[in-house]
């Protein structure tokens, strides 16, 4: 009896051992892969720089000490000329449109040809130009669909097929910018166009993930909720409105009339309240970062860690990653009703629902 027990004694303690072993392993590892990188030496790409998300991120990585290519559609324009004058002699403003195969190939090659000789390649690339249209998907021209994907899938597709070369000499990384409402977790109505290039961009990201594992290139997926990103996607929007009318059927304008008004009313309030705070914002602009913290800490991970995670869910409290995680785990019945509410409710105010 005493050395049955004496047995059960061991085989306990040989297991606890082992837990023991195994969380201070992953501790260690974790750590390790954690730690950062140093980022003198290392060549960015950034795509999409007209945008707030990838003017802040050109300006602060360039602050970092990384020598960034910072791609413009328009280099004459306003913000391009405002960081050159704000950046570091490392920084470099470049035409780059994302939907044109011959801009991208130039932009490969000039990249190519200033890389020092202590570099072997690309370090990274951030894929972060967007294009988005506010609105159902049949009062969207055919030209809104059209770009949505030219820019938001098709124009990630041709960067990182154009760069990957340069990425693969340098054993870098690829990192894109998906979006909540391209997921299964928080769909967002009004915006199912813009949700399927996103959620296209996540399958991308994850197959592609082990296609160049082999080659030592990461690829790691960033979504943002749509606090941030609404100012920096939702720009001439009563242009695109006006679009959207002139091109729709009598039937389809006498069908829809009042919930269109309510919803783009609703979407240009939103737009006028963040502006109001971007003209508070502006007098620090050029000294204080517009990304919030938590959506920087996304980037600077992926960026910067040696061992970057696969997803990143950028959301601004636990309270907003719990709600998102709630609505995967529920019936989907229930999780409709959920969305459905919230959609009436955002424009109840003008429908009287």
């Amino acid at each position: 009896m005493d050395t049955e027990l004496i047995a059960v004694c061991a085989v306990q303690i040989f297991v606890l051992a082992l837990v023991v072993i195994a969380i201070v392993v992953y501790l260690l590892r974790n750590l390790m892969c954690r730690s950062r990188l140093d980022v003198i030496g290392r060549t960015l790409v950034i795509t999409g720089c007209d945008s707030t998300l990838g003017f802040d991120l050109a300006r602060r990585y360039d602050q970092l000490g990384f020598r960034v290519y910072a791609g413009f559609d328009n280099t004459a324009g306003e913000a391009a000329v405002r960081l050159q004058a704000d950046a570091s002699c490392r920084l470099r403003i470049i035409p780059l449109d994302v939907t044109c195969t011959s801009s991208l190939a130039t932009a490969a090659k000039l990249v190519k040809e200033q890389l020092p000789p202590s570099e072997k390649g690309l370090w990274a690339l951030i894929n972060a130009a967007t294009y988005c249209v506010c609105g159902e998907l049949e009062w969207q021209t055919q030209k809104h669909c059209e770009q949505q994907f030219r820019v938001n899938y098709v124009g990630v597709v041709d960067s990182i097929r154009t760069f990957l070369p340069l990425l693969k000499s340098g054993k870098g990384r690829i990192i894109n910018v998906g979006s909540l409402a391209g997921g299964h977790n928080d769909p967002e109505p009004g915006l199912s166009i813009y949700s399927g290039t996103k959620h296209a961009v996540e399958g991308l990201s994850e197959a592609l993930r082990f296609e160049l594992a082999r080659v030592g290139v990461d690829v790691s997926l960033i979504q943002p909720d749509g606090s941030f990103l609404d100012k920096c996607l939702f720009d001439q929007h009563h242009k695109k409105m006006n679009e959207m009318w002139n091109e729709m059927t009598p039937e389809l304008r006498l069908a829809n009339q009042e919930i269109f008004i309510a919803y783009h009313d609703r979407v240009a309030k939103s737009k006028s309240e963040e502006l109001e705070m971007d003209d508070m914002e502006n007098a620090s602009r050029a000294q204080t970062p517009t990304i919030p913290v938590y959506l920087r800490r996304c980037f600077d991970d992926a960026l910067m860690t040696k061992s970057p995670s696969d997803v990143y869910v950028a959301v601004p409290g636990c309270a907003t990653r719990f709600r998102i995680s709630l609505l995967f785990f529920i019936p989907s019945g229930l999780r409709q009703y959920i969305v459905q509410r919230k959609y009436k409710h955002n424009i109840a105010n003008i429908l009287k629902v």
